[in-house]
């Protein structure tokens, strides 16, 4: 069978559809490939600057080599071959001086040793001399506590003793929209931040502090 031209309907006749369809598929599949090769030529070129910098660390380690002097060690470097002897069997490597004779200390021994020396020297001292409030909160924290609660209980106790004070305290409660149970709580709360901030700011009246003070005195 022949084949159809292209526009031309394979049953005879024009189809339009057919080029647009044809230059569309083939637009595309150029797009493709010249994608592909914009691929491989970026990852061309990324492998071609790797194996340059690859040559010139090569060359200069090279260099590094050929200019090095002997600087003391038999193979040229500290890492040539000859230089490392291996382990003698003492300790660290040091073979002990002559007899009738002493060990000369390296540079950096006496600034080793004197520093360690008065670093654990300072701790020991400081941990023996320093007083047990300040290690341990059980000395510091427990009459404190107990001092506040002898308080709090003596002025509850003279709360109750006397009414006035105990009306006073349930109005102020009342401003707060507090409710009678909890006028206690302010005797309390005394010295908390929010209670003195409400004082020094005006927002608590000041009626209470002055309560406080009676309540607290002896």
């Amino acid at each position: 069978a022949p084949v159809p031209r292209t526009g031309e309907s394979p049953r005879g006749g024009d189809c339009p559809g057919a080029s647009t369809r044809v230059y569309s598929e083939a637009s595309r599949r150029l797009d493709r490939v010249r994608g592909r090769r914009g691929v491989f030529r970026r990852r061309e070129g990324a492998m071609n600057q790797l194996a340059a910098l690859t040559r010139v660390g090569a060359q200069a380690l090279r260099n590094s080599v050929r200019r090095g002097g002997d600087g003391g060690w038999p193979g040229g470097k500290f890492w040539s071959e000859g230089t490392q002897t291996g382990h003698n069997g003492f300790l660290f490597g040091e073979i002990p001086p002559p007899h009738g004779q002493s060990r000369k200390w390296q540079w950096w021994e006496p600034i080793w040793y004197a520093g360690y020396g008065t670093f654990f020297a300072g701790v020991y001292l400081i941990y023996q001399t320093k007083p047990l409030e300040a290690l341990d909160i059980k000395y510091w924290a427990k009459p404190r506590a107990e001092a506040e609660l002898d308080m709090e209980l003596k002025m509850l106790d003279k709360l109750d003793a006397n009414p006035e004070l105990k009306q006073r305290l349930a109005a102020v409660g009342a401003q707060l929209n507090m409710i009678d149970d909890e006028m206690y709580d302010l005797v309390l709360m005394r010295n908390e931040y929010k209670v003195l901030m409400g004082l020094h700011s005006g927002r608590v009246p000041a009626e209470l502090k002055e309560i406080y003070e009676e309540l607290a005195a002896e």
